[in-house]
């Protein structure tokens, strides 16, 4: 088969869910903060679940990077290359992680609201 697993799995992903990259990811977040305070049965306003799909997020997007540039390709990188990498893999990044983090500080100020 051509393409990594990562890449054979992304297509998988995409063909099953035809949504945009960035609504895939915002989902994925969500679905993984969800099940996280499911499974371990806290409120929304647990801020540890929010580290699950940070580790996560940080995990693909680091397997990402070394899938598509290698250490030879990001040793060879300037340093104006190297900076727009990870710029483009950070922002995956937070966006995989802004939903989760806004239904977290919702929770709380609505937990805020409802006990004074």
């Amino acid at each position: 088969m051509d393409g990594s697993f990562l890449q054979r799995l992304k297509i998988a992903v995409h063909t099953a869910l035809p949504l945009p990259s960035e609504s895939i990811l915002i989902l994925a977040g969500l679905a993984l903060y969800l099940a996280t305070c499911i499974f371990t049965r806290h409120a929304l306003t647990w801020a540890w679940a929010l580290v699950p799909g940070l580790c996560l997020a940080i995990a693909l997007e680091s397997w990402e990077i070394w899938d598509h540039y290698g250490p030879e390709g990001l040793a060879k990188a300037s340093l104006g290359e190297l900076a727009a990498i990870l710029g483009r893999h950070a922002r995956d990044v937070l966006i995989l992680n802004l939903a989760p983090l806004a239904v977290f500080l919702s929770a709380h100020a609505i937990e805020r609201l409802t006990h004074d």
